[in-house]
Order: C-alpha cells, then sequence, then structure tokens
C-alpha cells in the first residue's frame, strides 16, 4: 500500500471569537482528506490575525489566542500559534503560509528523498 501524503491544515482568521464551527472545519476537512486515502492529517493549526487586521469589533489578539487556547484544550492534533497575532502589522494568508511551511520543515527529521516543497491546505475564516 502506497504511504500517504502527511498534511498539517492551517486556518488563519479573526477568530472573534472562536466557534464550535471553526473547530468543526478542522474535522470535516481530516475527515474528507483522510477518506480519499491519499492524506493523513498530522496536526492543524489556528492562526489568529493581527490586532492591524482592522476588522471592526476585533477583540485583542492576546485574548483572541487565549480564547483558542482554552478552546483546543481537549484536541490533541490542533492546536492555536500566536505567531501572526504577534507580528507588527497584518500579514497576507500566503505569508503565514510560508511562515508555518518552513517551520513544519525545520521540525521534520531530515530524511534523504522526502518532498519538502508540499504545502498544507489553508482556509481563511471570518
Amino acid at each position: 500500500m502506497k504511504s500517504r501524503i502527511p498534511v498539517v491544515l492551517l486556518a488563519c482568521g479573526s477568530f472573534n471569537p472562536i466557534t464550535n464551527m471553526h473547530l468543526r472545519l478542522f474535522e470535516v476537512a481530516r475527515d474528507h482528506l483522510h477518506q480519499t486515502g491519499l492524506y493523513q492529517v498530522i496536526g492543524g493549526i489556528i492562526s489568529p490575525v493581527n490586532d492591524n487586521y482592522r476588522k471592526k469589533d476585533l477583540v485583542s489578539a492576546h485574548h483572541r489566542v487565549a480564547m483558542a487556547r482554552l478552546a483546543l484544550q481537549t484536541s490533541d492534533w490542533v492546536r492555536v500559534d500566536p505567531w501572526e497575532s504577534e507580528q507588527v502589522q497584518w500579514m497576507e494568508t500566503v505569508k503565514v503560509l510560508r511562515h508555518h511551511h518552513s517551520e513544519l520543515l525545520r521540525s521534520l527529521p531530515q530524511t534523504e528523498g522526502l518532498d519538502h516543497g508540499r504545502a498544507g491546505s489553508t482556509a481563511r475564516t471570518g
């Protein structure tokens, strides 16, 4: 049997506040990718936007990160990453994706012949 392609799901957005449907997004995406038989979801990342996103009534980033951490306390595969929220300015999604791709590659053991060019799926949520 051919090995499955490892995937990390990334959702960028305001998470103002994080909801059960944000968490459900990860479950549905993981289930679908697993059902294809081609992919193995190895993790999920929630990336709240920076305060300079300028969305009306946007709660402070440190509060949104804290709410996401609380919501994810029981998850063994999805985590919140504050990197995007800690930047000096709002970041385009592609820059956030590149950051996490680089971080994931850095965390992998260096294996000869491993295709490091593959990137995970992204979703921008409101």
